[in-house]
């Protein structure tokens, strides 16, 4: 009777034992990036494979903790899509979650350098349209506050969405500060570490903002021109001055070549 009492904690936790064997999940995923050194604007992709469908997919990549899930149902195997414009280590965390939400998180650490890109280190508005006139019409003639409170922005195609190979406009790659009634139109833009590839081209955009509200300075529709630097790339200007006679729109691109 004594040795069956000694038994019984012994098969007690042989069984629990057991149990958590079974109920383990053996979910897992891996990743195969296509490049782990890349320069800026130069597209890469992850791949991310798993031994059961991967239902739900978040992803970061500034290596903070994923958590907007995509619910695609991705499958076993789905290529992610990236670029960087900026330089320095970068740190993608993938997260995946299985049908039964048991998940798990991947990391991959990417090198981005400089490569051919040229930086952008200031712009300077030289006329635009309507230049000199009242665009906020309820000051007297003879009031310089009637006249635009400027602001451009830079538009650049990035790779926003890693679940598309497809480019994008991203509005906030650079916007400038407001110079209020006209002032000094030139921005020193050099801290902003503005990198971009040399044959890829720019939205370029012009505005009066008062407040939360804007007037195109352009004449558009379109509300933007569009410019590039492939043409410079044998002569490598430090400055760049587009023009566009037809709405007396002229500015100048500072520029900094590798």
């Amino acid at each position: 009777m004594k040795n069956l009492l000694y038994l019984l904690p012994l098969l007690f936790c042989m069984c629990t034992s057991s149990d958590d064997t079974t109920n383990q999940s053996t979910f897992s995923t891996a990743i195969a990036p296509s490049k782990t050194t890349v320069t800026i604007d130069e597209p890469f992709t992850v791949t991310v494979t798993s031994n059961e469908t991967m239902k739900w997919m978040a992803v970061t990549k500034d290596g903070s903790d994923p958590v907007d899930f995509s619910d695609l149902n991705f499958g076993t195997s789905k290529e992610l899509y990236f670029n960087f414009d900026t330089v320095g280590t970068k740190t993608i965390k993938i997260k995946v979650k299985n049908e039964k939400e048991e998940e798990t998180t991947k990391t991959v650490l990417v090198t981005v350098t400089r490569g051919n890109a040229i930086k952008i280190t200031g712009l300077q508005v030289k006329s635009f349209y309507k230049m000199n006139t009242a665009w906020d019409p309820e000051y007297a003639a003879t009031d310089s506050n009637r006249l635009a409170d400027v602001s451009f922005g830079l538009v650049k195609q990035q790779q926003s969405n890693p679940f598309s190979s497809d480019y994008f406009n991203n509005n906030s790659w650079c916007r400038s500060t407001v110079k209020e009634n006209q002032g000094d139109l030139t921005w020193d833009l050099s801290s902003l570490n503005l990198f971009i590839n040399p044959n890829a081209s720019l939205r370029f955009g012009l505005a009066d903002i008062d407040g939360q509200l804007g007037q195109d300075l352009l004449n558009g529709p379109p509300d933007y021109k569009t410019i590039s630097f492939s043409s410079y790339l044998a002569a490598k200007p430090g400055t760049i001055t587009y023009s566009f006679p037809e709405i007396n729109l002229e500015f100048i691109v500072s520029v900094q070549w590798p």
